[in-house]
């Protein structure tokens, strides 16, 4: 079941098409020092726009503004405490279509339901945009940065459809070829995923997203970043496809269940770093496909605890190092179904909580190795469906056989020669 969906999964994120093109009529604008104007509700803001210099400020007044706006020079659109720019239900919101425009303190909603079209909150295609304090409800994406240079999205909060399946809705915040992004202390809540696609060199740091389905994906989108993030009760909390150089550092991720549930993932990936993340009651804690492609996956300092799960190897190949890891009371610390592909990945130094050695020398390493032997004699990782079984008296019986008789027992998965023991 697992794998089917994955599958399936990332049939549909390589379907995905790439946004339609933003068309503007090009526009004249007016000779002059900045200006700055107060609108009402009721004013015809796209006549003010029109009527403004570059480096100009228009204010909304508290109330309702109807959309949709297009912001087609470089100037500030802020809002007072209770404004909002309210579309038609059709097409998107908000369009930021110049250079070095600034959106902030606004309240965005009732965009179009639109997924070919790519209806959203707030659309971007120029360079140097900053979205601050931004709330958006009731669009289909949220905030969509197509093809756009050293961005900034801070302090929005984007509420996604919740009534609707995860697959209806749209993305939270996405990233489309994209480059120097920072997206930094949002919070996303019953969205469907946090993307960047083919975008690099971006900084994802501080969000918080909940009750969505990918918190945080890359596809085909190198040297990112994704540090200090809370990822509660997702599908999926961190997940990286066909991607090199990524850093995922001092995350939360916590409830990623079902089938499909993941703390984090990685898909054939090169260069990626995992360190001092928590994953905690994830269905699987920590997966690996494929990986790493080139370089190395260095997974050091993480708390992996209470997962179904701990780590997952699926097609993982040498050049993964697991060091200095707490794997705490998962009810499988490991995992390995890559059957026959060779050496596993490497683990040395890493905290179990289910070692049974001691440390007479006191030197904060154990005696003598941890080992992670197959479940059940090995039948789990042969025939999956055999899990059904744990924590009965058959697969007990196979374990004491095992035991008893080593000399039946199958290679083990997993050799830590120097399992931490310190407090």
């Amino acid at each position: 079941m697992m794998l089917g969906w994955v599958a399936f999964a990332i049939a549909q994120e390589h379907a995905a098409p790439a946004p339609p093109p933003v068309e503007v009529a090009a526009v004249s604008i007016p000779a002059g020092p900045p200006r700055v104007v107060r609108a009402v509700p009721g004013d015809d803001l796209a006549a003010l726009v029109a009527s403004l210099p570059a480096g100009s400020r228009l204010v909304l007044a508290a109330g309702e503004h109807r959309g949709p706006l297009a912001l087609d020079r470089p100037m500030t659109l802020e809002g007072e405490p209770g404004a909002a720019v309210v579309g038609s239900g059709v097409g998107s919101v908000l369009l930021v279509v110049a250079a070095d425009v600034t959106v902030r303190r606004l309240a965005v909603r009732h965009g179009g339901a639109d997924s070919i079209r790519g209806d959203a909150g707030v659309v971007v295609t120029g360079d140097r945009a900053v979205l601050e304090e931004l709330v958006i409800e009731d669009t289909y994406l949220g905030i969509d940065l197509r093809r756009v240079q050293d961005g900034a999205i801070r302090r929005c909060v984007v509420r996604g459809w919740r009534e609707r399946s995860m697959g209806l809705r749209g993305d939270g915040i996405r990233l489309w070829e994209s480059r120097g992004t920072r997206v930094e202390d949002n919070l996303l809540e019953h969205v469907r995923d946090m993307v960047a696609w083919f975008s690099s060199e971006n900084v994802f740091a501080r969000n918080r997203v909940e009750h969505s389905r990918y918190g945080t994906h890359f596809m085909f989108a190198d040297d990112n970043v994704v540090e200090d993030g809370v990822y509660l009760d997702d599908t999926v909390g961190i997940f990286v496809m066909y991607s090199h150089g990524v850093s995922i550092a001092r995350n939360l991720v916590r409830g990623a269940r079902g089938s499909a549930g993941f703390g984090i993932g990685l898909k054939e990936v090169g260069d990626v770093r995992i360190v001092g993340n928590r994953l905690l009651e994830d269905t699987v804690g920590l997966y690996l496909d494929s990986s790493p492609q080139a370089g190395e996956v260095i997974v050091e300092d993480n708390l992996v605890a209470y997962d179904q799960i701990g780590v997952r190897l699926q097609g993982a190949l040498p050049g993964a190092h697991f060091r200095g890891n707490n794997f705490h009371e998962n009810a499988v610390q490991v995992e390995d179904v890559r059957r026959g592909m060779g050496p596993a990945p490497s683990f040395v130094g890493n905290r179990w909580s289910d070692y049974v050695g001691y440390d007479l020398d006191g030197d904060g390493i154990g005696d003598y190795p941890h080992t992670i032997h197959p479940r059940t004699g090995g039948l789990v990782e042969r025939r999956p469906v055999a899990a059904f079984f744990d924590g009965t008296l058959a697969a007990g019986i196979l374990e004491l056989v095992g035991r008893a008789f080593p000399m039946f027992r199958p290679p083990p998965l997993v050799v830590d020669p120097e399992p931490r023991v310190d407090g």
